[in-house]
C-alpha cells in the first residue's frame, strides 16, 4: 500500500520529503522540520513536546489536567529525558534516514551501505550522503538499527 501511495503521489507531482510526508515542491511542512533537524523547539499545550537541544520534555496529555496545572501555577510537564551520547547517535541516524536530506555515511559504513544501494534501498551521492528510496523506507527501522549499532561500536 505504501509503495502504491508513493507511486500515485509522485506521479501527481508530490515530493516524498520525509518517510510519512509528501508535499508539492516548495510546500513542505515547516512545523515538523524542526523535529527532523534536531533544532530546539518549544512545546505549549496539552501533550506538547519541547526540546532545548539537550533535554526533551512533554506536557500532560489530558486537557483538564494540563489546564488545572497551568491555572494553579504549576508546571504542566509530565516527563522529560536528557539525551545521552547513545540517544544522540540514534536520533542522528533515524532523523537522517527519514528525510530526503539523508545521512552522511562514515568511512567504516561504506561497505555495509553499498549493499543496501545494490539492493535498491537507497542511493549515495557524491558527498557520501545516503538517501533511502521507497523500498528502503519500508526497511528503515532495521537499517537504522544496523547503523546505530555500528556507530556505537566505533
Amino acid at each position: 500500500e505504501f509503495l502504491e501511495a508513493h507511486r500515485r503521489l509522485t506521479a501527481a507531482g508530490f515530493e516524498h520529503y520525509e518517510v510519512s510526508n509528501y508535499g508539492r515542491p516548495g510546500r513542505q511542512a515547516v512545523h515538523n522540520s524542526a523535529y527532523w533537524s534536531g533544532v530546539p523547539y518549544l512545546g505549549l499545550g496539552p501533550s506538547a513536546h519541547g526540546f532545548d537541544g539537550h533535554r526533551r520534555r512533554w506536557n500532560r496529555a489530558g486537557y483538564a489536567d494540563w489546564l488545572a496545572a497551568v491555572e494553579s501555577g504549576q508546571d504542566p510537564m509530565e516527563g522529560d529525558e536528557v539525551l545521552d551520547d547513545a540517544a544522540r547517535v540514534a536520533e542522528e541516524v533515524y532523523l537522517g534516514l527519514r528525510t530526503q536530506g539523508g545521512l552522511g555515511i562514515r568511512q567504516n559504513e561504506v561497505l555495509m551501505v553499498t549493499s543496501w544501494v545494490e539492493q535498491g534501498w537507497g542511493v549515495i551521492d557524491e558527498m557520501g550522503v545516503l538517501r533511502l528510496l521507497p523500498a528502503g523506507w519500508l526497511r528503515m527501522d532495521s537499517l537504522a538499527a544496523t547503523l546505530i549499532a555500528e556507530r556505537q561500536r566505533a
